[in-house]
């Protein structure tokens, strides 16, 4: 019996601690579900988290999307130089979304160095503050299966020196010069919202080609930003044309620019520079008001076009915000449509004529023809510059043709005698 009781009592011990094993399994396992499941919990709330923040980011990517600036390759077919040859037109990140307003452009050689064209229409962005443009690349590209390069369309063809001591064989700046004027510059115009401003930049070589051009062609362009020209070929030919021209008693911009072309290229380079700058030094204030002569000797011939690209640029915009948009031309009837914001809203236009006010912002009052519209028929002169206001300049409006910076709406023409504008916002309130 005893043997019996001890075996019993042996068992008992035994379930009894299978069972404390089980229960401490069971517990460990439990544990570790929850661990598991607050961990898929967790996972999932995160999860859940970055999928609304894709959606949000997704959401503002899109509803920005269309206020991105665009680069696009256009083909021309150019009849003139027999090659097809492909341009990059910048358009900033207004243009689409302000489609009354027109823009000033900015026509930049030697692009086929991609580098220059993202320089300047990026400096452009920085520099000139609300004003925006238009940039178009003019790439001169080898064709080494045709002998032509770079050389050919920016060189002119020789007056003083003979062919076989000439820079390049077969210059031929005179139809570049024709491709660029007949054919790139109204394909612009024509599918583009331009104004009638433009303004070349062009480094060494291209340089001088813009700089030939201004002086041969003023009345095609307001200005020039030439960095690093080549004044010495053909004889110092562009120094001497340059001196011996009247551009500079024209209201025109003309940047020129030297680096170290002394040392990194030749003395001949630097003494024609030299001529023109001591030409420049002897002019009276008068002339020369327009004529900025600028030098950078610790940089070299490449490396000096941006210090001189963001220099030059900072001057334009001086000479830009002194010559204000000039109406000209026949009149035309236009009616001013403008929806507002608060039914009691009184609502002028001011602008660069007599008809908007002459820039006194409470001289011009729209009619109020409903609640939330004001209209004003007049007859305007173009390029119409304007902005909308309530009777001062602190009370400037925000409108869909204007940035939250509300910068004047320039309109170069419009096919329609109707001018519709929504104020989203007065700069008061």
């Amino acid at each position: 019996m005893n043997k019996i009781k001890t075996k019993y009592n042996a068992l008992a011990q035994c379930n009894f601690e299978s069972l404390q094993l089980s229960t401490a399994l069971l517990s460990i396992y439990q544990n570790r579900y929850v661990q598991f499941e607050t961990k898929i919990m967790r996972t999932l709330i995160n999860l859940r988290k970055q999928i609304i923040l894709l959606i949000f980011l997704f959401a503002v990517c899109f509803s920005y999307s269309q206020e991105t600036a665009q680069i696009q390759t256009v083909e021309i077919q150019s009849e003139i130089l027999n090659q097809n040859r492909n341009i990059l037109v910048y358009t900033p990140w207004i243009y689409n979304e302000r489609d009354l307003v027109s823009f000033d452009v900015v026509y930049v050689f030697d692009s086929q160095h991609r580098e220059l064209f993202d320089l300047v229409h990026s400096s452009l962005s920085f520099i000139m503050g609300t004003k925006k443009f238009i940039v178009v690349g003019i790439p001169s590209p080898a064709y080494p299966e045709l002998e032509y390069y770079r050389s050919n369309d920016l060189f002119p063809k020789p007056i003083n020196v003979d062919i076989e001591n000439y820079n390049v064989l077969n210059p031929n700046a005179e139809n570049f010069w024709e491709f660029v004027k007949t054919e790139i510059t109204p394909l612009i115009e024509n599918q583009f919202r331009t104004t009638n401003r433009k303004y070349l930049i062009g480094h060494s070589m291209s340089a001088s080609f813009a700089l030939d051009k201004i002086v041969s062609n003023p009345e095609f362009m307001n200005g020039v930003i030439a960095i690093s020209p080549n004044f010495s070929y053909d004889s110092n030919r562009l120094a001497n044309d340059f001196i011996n021209s009247d551009v500079l008693s024209k209201n025109k911009f003309i940047y020129i620019s030297q680096a170290d072309e002394y040392f990194s290229i030749n003395e001949r380079w630097y003494s024609a520079f030299e001529k023109v700058k001591e030409f420049a030094d002897n002019l009276e204030s008068e002339r020369k008001k327009n004529l900025i002569i600028k030098e950078f000797p610790d940089n070299g011939h490449w490396n000096g076009f941006l210090p001189s690209l963001i220099f030059s640029l900072t001057e334009l915009k001086k000479f830009i915000e002194q010559n204000p948009y000039k109406p000209n031309g026949n009149f035309k009837e236009v009616t001013f449509k403008i929806k507002t914001l608060n039914a009691d809203d009184e609502v002028y236009i001011v602008g660069n004529q007599d008809n908007l006010g002459s820039w006194n912002p409470s001289q011009v009052k729209m009619n109020k023809t409903k609640e939330l519209e004001r209209e004003l028929k007049i007859k305007v002169q173009y390029p119409i510059e304007f902005k909308i206001t309530r009777g001062n300049w602190e009370t400037q409006a925000i409108t869909n043709q204007t940035t939250n910076s509300g910068e004047n709406i320039v309109i170069f023409d419009n096919e329609s005698n109707i001018i519709e504008l929504n104020i989203m916002q007065w700069n008061d309130k």
